[in-house]
């Protein structure tokens, strides 16, 4: 297999991980209508702090240097914390959001002005948890995203330090993948910060706790899962 060949199957491949709409993406499009494309960044980059080691330890795993494994059992619990975790973020976001609609009832019967009510809500969002903190918790914590690097992700390492040694195949794959990471979050994070420009403030609202509902829903399901199996 020639490296064009290759670095075609890592892109087609990692598109399935990189483009799944898991608690990242929901929590990127929280902090990107807030934030717009910086906190994309920010989310990838916390991402990528918990994403580069796993890639390591099993690439030395392959490569005989190592016996890290992940178990059943350790998968159950991240599972478990991962929708606790998830479910206090949702929670915080739900619970900020209604507060921002009693603040715009009160604000509009003194000020008429909804510049006042946007540059409040502008600088609320900016002191919510940092959204670097969040790309690393919630991808430490998803279970989905460590199944699928010993699974699919895993035959990706494989062949690359089989082709291009430890080093080398480490770096050439981080590379190929690391970028679509980046560029989903930071674009959607764009575009939901677009979307609220031209969203009706109440709209906008609304959007936030469907998100954070859904973001909910899908710690639910980890935790009820993660207790059946």
């Amino acid at each position: 297999m020639n490296f064009i060949d290759f670095a075609a199957q890592i892109i087609f491949i990692s598109v399935s991980g990189v483009l799944s709409p898991g608690p990242l993406f929901f929590a990127n499009l929280i902090y990107g209508s807030k934030q717009g494309f910086s906190s994309g960044i920010k989310i990838a980059s916390g991402h990528t702090i918990i994403e580069l080691p796993l890639i390591i330890l099993l690439g030395l795993g392959i490569f005989g240097f190592s016996s890290f494994t992940i178990t059943n059992d350790s998968i159950r619990i991240i599972g478990l914390i991962g929708g606790i975790a998830i479910i206090f973020f949702s929670i915080s976001q739900i619970n900020n959001t209604i507060k921002r609609r009693i603040d715009v009832g009160s604000i509009n019967s003194k000020n008429n002005s909804s510049d006042n009510y946007l540059f409040k809500i502008s600088n609320k969002g900016k002191r919510l948890e940092g959204p670097l903190i969040l790309g690393l918790t919630f991808t430490a914590l998803n279970p989905f995203f460590i199944v699928w690097w010993l699974t699919v992700g895993l035959k990706l390492i494989s062949d690359s330090v089989y082709l291009f040694g430890i080093v080398e195949g480490i770096l050439i794959l981080f590379s190929l993948h690391i970028w679509m990471d980046y560029t989903w979050l930071a674009v959607t994070a764009y575009l939901a910060s677009k979307g609220r420009s031209i969203l009706k403030e109440r709209l906008y609202q609304y959007f936030l706790l469907s998100v954070s509902f859904v973001l909910a829903s899908y710690g639910f399901y980890l935790i009820v899962e993660n207790i059946l199996l």
